[in-house]
């Protein structure tokens, strides 16, 4: 894979470009080229590095909330489980927002798989509950669908954990993993953050690449295997279609997943408010990037292509089946723009990672 790197330095007047752009910034105020380093810099300190975080206190946050429904005293327990529902629902959105688009420690962990393999697998955690691992050598041999956050909405909602009870401490073997992997994410994005990417501007087109790749894997993942598919793999017996077998379901948090998910898409991919982005200080959108090296019809197209689809995603319910298949096609639309003209413009080329179906 190939970014293009360019040396120079250019500017273009912000009162050039479209109002929805320069509607946010003084008109007066120059669009600085931006390069990999600076998409880099932007992406890992004002995004990865807030999101990681935010990602580890939830989970820091339900390991707690597990810990009080299985300690809680009687009369008590439905109010700590409700507790540690609402947390779940908030960490699995911050992770949402997070995965969108996987980049770093996210594929080097391979932590989609540790953290959200799914289906869950029923009988493979009733079993794993037998088997009562102790500590976390243990739960090295439970397999990956018995854990993670779908194992443990599986324990809060269809077969709820109760105090001092075998599936009680094997929730809380569950939640320590996701802990422990959400705070070496966390660390390792952190790392990233750090970083200063202008001291060698080719250590960073490689990881500017992935990204692009990675990010058309996030829209991927979201229209197909979280929305259509399920609706389309849905069958009819005896005259009645069944329900989806969306994820998120026993909770439901899917629709608010589905936003969640596109938030984290969305906004790696167009500016939405705020001044012009800093070289090495602020996230830098794909459309910005664009806009930096004078391809405004371009990125002006990326920002209106993301603006239909934004409105096809706002409130979207999961029993709203046609508005599903409109959010689907709206989500294909930027995907091929992004693949027949972003990315060819960035000179990066589309490939598949083994990473993406996790």
């Amino acid at each position: 894979m190939k970014l293009r790197r360019t040396l120079c330095a250019a500017f273009v007047a912000v009162s050039a470009l479209p109002h929805a752009f320069a509607q946010n910034v003084a008109a007066n105020v120059a669009l600085p080229f931006y390069g990999p380093p600076a998409f880099m810099q932007g992406v890992h300190k004002q995004w990865y590095g807030p999101r990681s975080a935010e990602f580890s206190a939830h989970a820091q946050a339900l390991t707690q909330g597990i810990k009080a429904v299985c300690q809680a005293a009687p009369g008590s327990e439905s109010t700590a489980l409700a507790q540690a529902r609402e947390t779940w629902k908030d960490t699995t959105l911050a992770w949402e927002k997070l995965v969108a688009v996987a980049i770093g420690p996210l594929i080097e962990r391979r932590s989609l798989r540790q953290i959200d393999f799914m289906p869950t697998r029923p009988e493979l955690i009733e079993r794993a509950i037998r088997t009562a691992p102790a500590d976390a050598r243990a739960m090295e041999r439970i397999g990956t669908p018995a854990k993670g956050l779908p194992a443990l909405e599986w324990l809060l909602w269809t077969k709820p954990i109760t105090p001092a009870s075998p599936a009680c401490r094997y929730a809380q073997m569950v939640v320590a993993e996701v802990q422990t992997e959400a705070q070496a994410l966390a660390s390792g994005f952190a790392a990233l953050a750090a970083r200063d990417w202008s001291e060698d501007e080719e250590a960073a087109v490689a990881p500017m690449s992935e990204f692009v790749n990675q990010w058309v894997g996030g829209l991927e993942r979201l229209r197909w295997a979280n929305m259509e598919k399920p609706l389309r793999a849905a069958t009819t017996q005896g005259g009645t279609r069944k329900p989806p077998a969306y994820n998120r379901t026993a909770s439901g948090l899917t629709a608010q997943a589905w936003a969640a998910e596109w938030e984290g898409v969305s906004a790696l991919a167009a500016f939405r408010a705020g001044n012009v982005p800093q070289p090495g200080q602020d996230l830098v959108p794909i459309e910005t990037y664009l806009r930096g090296r004078g391809l405004n019809p371009l990125a002006s197209k990326l920002a209106d292509t993301v603006r239909q689809t934004d409105a096809a995603m706002k409130g979207l319910t999961t029993a709203q089946n046609d508005r599903v298949l409109g959010a689907g096609r709206a989500l294909s639309a930027v995907k091929r723009l992004a693949e027949a003209e972003v990315a060819p413009a960035l000179e990066v080329n589309i490939g598949f990672s083994d990473a993406d179906g996790d």
